[in-house]
């Protein structure tokens, strides 16, 4: 199953959408004094994943309903990797080349989700699931992921030697 979004994350609302071009889900962010969170939506207005900060500006927890919370987390150096701790056990995902394009989430070296920017704007953002997977739970942690990268990208633009900074509590 394929899911788009033609967004940028800093809005407040932003729908998406299912390959056959109707909407799916709608993403709320909400401002806190811990840092933003997100929640996931049915068209009912119906909360599905809750995706929450977490210690520090390199983690997120992500609850659904009737699941244990998921974990992700920035590790490295570079900004590139990340880990995913769920129930089922230990996922990564590891961002693509050079222009942060592309980035698949693995569960025991098999992909459980494709992520795909599309070139020329960074904001779309496409999300290939398997027909048997978790939708809900991939599109809640793709979107924790992008929100640690987008956060990371602001924080190094607006202070530059607090990249180095982020390097080591990594």
């Amino acid at each position: 199953m394929r899911y788009t979004t033609a967004s940028k994350w800093s809005k407040e609302r932003f729908t998406i959408d299912h390959d056959d071009g109707n909407p799916q889900f709608e993403v709320v962010r909400i401002y806190g004094l811990d840092g933003n969170s997100l929640s996931l939506r049915d068209l009912g207005d119906n909360e599905l994943a809750a995706i929450l900060p977490r210690t520090g500006p390199t983690r997120f927890e992500v609850i659904t309903k009737g699941n244990q919370p998921i974990t992700v987390r920035h590790k490295g150096w570079l900004g590139k990797r990340y880990r995913i701790d769920t129930a089922a056990g230990d996922m990564t995902a590891t961002v693509g080349d050079f222009s942060r394009k592309s980035y698949e989430v693995l569960s025991s070296g098999t992909v459980t989700a494709n992520v795909t920017r599309e070139f020329i704007r960074q904001q779309n953002l496409t999300i290939d699931v398997p027909d048997d997977g978790d939708v809900v739970s991939l599109v809640a942690v793709v979107l924790a992921i992008e929100t640690l990268r987008d956060d990371r990208r602001q924080t190094e633009s607006a202070i530059p030697f607090l990249r180095l900074a982020l390097r080591f509590i990594n």
